[in-house]
């Protein structure tokens, strides 16, 4: 994985979507004691970064590995992602979820064009799933963070976040950024350092299961079980740990973790809705969470937050 592949895959998203914005407010600078940079990639059309990596995995599929389809498994993000870029290329997709998963992000992922097959998380692995389609259809399968194209796609976000810098002649000093599987780190982590290499990549877990954090005090990828619920259940996979391509990129370049509360989320929700105007699932707003709890950022200092997502549903108060 290098620079090139984001470069290359910012050629292959840009006829299908555009560039996310970069927010700020002085009344967020003052709630940070420094100068607070929001990417919004929430504001993605399908209300998450994940689109960037399924387009940029889409598009450079062979024209047989087109028309066989491709298969995902997600809770939600991903599976839109996938069925949004299955129809923009005509590619056939089937979405594996779980039953638990959140009614809106199973409708949408439907509505997208996607065969969405629900399985038993008690019974039933997503994996083994993936795999028939796999071997009965020769279907692709498009892993959530676990593969080249989609790090790739999902650093485009860093690319345009390292592009707003030098246009504004922003050096920044801390880029906060959800770890989970470690796609969007991992990529987001190869831009910002190629540019700015002062910056420290700040990695954001839940407090509930902290598989990056154990793994960089092990030294190795680690499991880490979900202690309780949270409402984080997008960075929270069926068995918390690094990923295989993520691990090594993400322990060469992500400094530190910090672990956020559900409270601390729904306070750090409120402020992006009160200063912005940026709605947010929950995980959409762990990342400022973690800048305004971190005791290791100094004050006055430029802060970029990755916002990753919006998709909730905003019927049911948190």
């Amino acid at each position: 994985m290098n620079h090139q592949m984001l470069m290359d895959a910012k050629r292959n998203i840009a006829p299908y979507m555009g560039a996310t914005p970069m927010l700020s407010s002085p009344l967020l600078d003052k709630q940070l004691k420094g100068k607070a940079l929001i990417k919004a990639d929430s504001l993605c059309p399908t209300g998450a970064f994940k689109l960037r990596g399924a387009i940029n995995a889409v598009c450079c599929l062979t024209n047989e590995q087109k028309k066989a389809g491709v298969v995902a498994f997600s809770t939600g993000n991903h599976a839109q992602a996938v069925a949004y870029a299955g129809q923009l290329f005509g590619v056939k997709s089937v979405v594996i979820m779980p039953k638990t998963a959140n009614a809106i992000k199973i409708e949408n992922t439907r509505l997208l064009g996607a065969d969405v097959v629900l399985f038993d998380p008690e019974n039933e692995t997503r994996e083994a799933l993936a795999e028939k389609y796999q071997k009965e259809y020769g279907m692709t399968l498009i892993r959530p963070y676990d593969h080249p194209e989609v790090i790739a796609g999902q650093g485009t976000s860093g690319l345009e976040m390292v592009d707003y810098c030098l246009l504004h002649q922003i050096s920044p000093d801390y880029c906060y950024v959800p770890a989970s599987g470690g796609g969007y780190i991992a990529g987001v982590s190869i831009a910002i350092s190629k540019s700015f290499p002062q910056c420290e990549i700040v990695g954001v877990e839940s407090e509930v299961s902290r598989p990056w954090y154990n793994s960089m005090l092990n030294g190795e990828r680690t499991h880490a079980a979900q202690q309780r619920p949270s409402i984080c259940d997008a960075i929270l996979p069926p068995h918390p740990m690094p990923g295989e391509l993520t691990w090594p990129i993400v322990k060469g370049s992500v400094s530190r973790f910090v672990a956020v509360s559900d409270e601390e989320v729904l306070t750090s929700m409120k402020i992006l809705q009160s200063y912005l105007g940026l709605a947010t699932e929950p995980c959409g707003a762990i990342t400022l969470a973690a800048a305004l709890v971190d005791d290791q950022r100094l004050e006055g200092k430029s802060v970029i937050c990755a916002v990753s997502g919006r998709n909730r549903d905003f019927s049911v108060n948190l």
